[in-house]
């Protein structure tokens, strides 16, 4: 497995990369660039140095003479590496090789022995050759001095990238040491909570990255320390309402089995009770699991309220009159989309608890509000009846009953499976108690 690079070395390696990828862009620039500008600076001296041979030839009195070229070019423009010039018959007239100077007459040097060379001819304004002439300009990287220089800026180019390199390279290092300390310690901080810590300290720091992350790490932590103490206390209401049950069954069959207590039509019954209780007790751990599971998929159809509510009342209202009360619902309708089932069993949970705890002989009033295309916004159960309020902060807590639900046969899991199924379709609930208890749904 490769060995992964710290930030630091990452960092440096790019600002290393970036400076060698910046230096060859350079050279080839100033290559290329110096190549073009010295390859026009040649041309133009070239033309210009060929338009003042012809110049000099045309207007010089003819025909020109072997002296006559001599003092003609006694001042060239620029300096050539040679120049020749012949009359047309290819007689020499002048010649210049370097420092050389001098007229042709005498050498004994004709047309022919210097044929290799590229000659040019120069003709009269009726096109009669008049002269022939042979012409070489150094390069500007060709001439001593200008090669020095190009020489000594090279150099100069090297040694300055080359110490641009290493301040930069320094640089770096200074400025990534830091990033480096903090991302080190970030990591340290990570890796203790990953390991359990729950206590660890993660200051903020000065790069707005690392200040990010560093909130979130404390977020973290601090939901991780309440998920752990929740599941804890969830944990443990879980062995302790579990193990009421289960202790009185186990009770009472062995004191039945011993012929202590007699086995008979009550004591069945009371079996039965306290075996529908740790049954309700596991499914509704069971469906609790499920709503909060990532893989529950929400299977939404569009309900009718009004005939919804009416159908939830029919089936409570044999309880609501054991305890002389009344639930009222509006007349008119509202569409709501939603998963019938899972909408179903939290109205039924929020109509039981009322009637369960809401005060004897009173109202149990649920309305909804709807917007101008008849779409419900919102639902409320509303019981007459106070939560109290030590309580109010932990009603959708799991496994959590007031003192009045403490004597009830309830599980402690109705509210939370109704705020489960509310986060399921990305809907709110709340619960509000002052002179009256009200649960207010939330659709939008």
């Amino acid at each position: 497995m490769r060995k992964p690079l710290s930030l630091a070395a990452l960092n440096l390696a790019l600002v290393i990369l970036s400076l060698l990828i910046f230096a060859l862009v350079l050279s080839l620039f100033l290559s290329f660039g110096l190549e073009a500008v010295q390859d026009s600076w040649h041309a133009k001296e070239e033309s210009s140095l060929n338009s003042y041979i012809v110049t000099q030839l045309l207007e010089a009195p003819q025909p020109v003479s072997a002296e006559a070229a001599s003092t003609l070019f006694n001042t060239l423009p620029y300096a050539p590496t040679y120049l020749y010039v012949t009359d047309n018959l290819g007689q020499l007239l002048y010649t210049y090789r370097k420092a050389e100077r001098g007229a042709g007459r005498g050498r004994g040097l004709q047309y022919g022995l210097v044929e290799n060379l590229q000659w040019s001819e120069v003709r009269s304004p009726s096109d009669e050759l008049l002269y022939r002439y042979a012409v070489h300009l150094p390069t500007f990287s060709e001439m001593e001095g200008n090669a020095s220089l190009l020489a000594a800026a090279k150099r100069i180019l090297i040694w300055a990238l080359l110490i641009a390199m290493a301040v930069s390279t320094l640089l770096a290092f200074l400025f990534l040491k830091p990033l480096k300390k903090q991302s080190r310690h970030l990591a340290q901080a990570l890796d203790r909570m990953a390991g359990g810590e729950r206590t660890v300290v993660v200051d903020s720091k000065h790069i707005v990255e690392f200040d990010v992350i560093a909130n979130a790490a404390r977020t973290l932590q601090d939901t991780l320390k309440t998920e752990e103490s929740l599941r804890r206390q969830w944990a443990e209401d879980i062995a302790h309402d579990l193990r009421t049950p289960v202790a009185v069954l186990t009770g009472q069959l062995e004191a039945v089995q011993d012929k202590v207590l007699p086995f008979n039509e009550e004591r069945l019954s009371l079996l039965q009770q306290e075996t529908v209780r740790l049954e309700s007790l596991i499914n509704s751990l069971a469906l609790l699991t499920k709503l909060e599971s990532p893989d529950l998929v929400v299977d939404k159809s569009e309900i009718h309220l009004q005939p919804f509510l009416s159908t939830l009342v029919q089936r409570f209202e044999a309880e609501a009159a054991k305890r002389g009360m009344q639930i009222v619902i509006p007349k008119e309708d509202a569409l709501l989309q939603a998963d019938h089932q899972l909408f179903t069993r939290a109205m039924e949970n929020l109509v039981s608890n009322a009637i369960k705890y809401g005060l004897e002989y009173s109202t149990i009033q649920i309305r909804f509000t709807a917007d101008a295309i008849n779409r419900a916004e919102s639902l409320a159960i509303e019981n007459e009846g106070t939560i109290e309020p030590a309580f109010l902060s932990r009603l959708f807590d799991r496994l959590s009953r007031g003192e009045a639900g403490r004597s009830s046969q309830g599980s402690g899991l109705g509210l939370s499976i109704v705020k489960a199924i509310a986060q399921a379709h990305h809907w709110s609930i709340n619960g509000e108690s002052n002179e009256k208890t009200c649960f207010t749904l939330r659709f939008t």
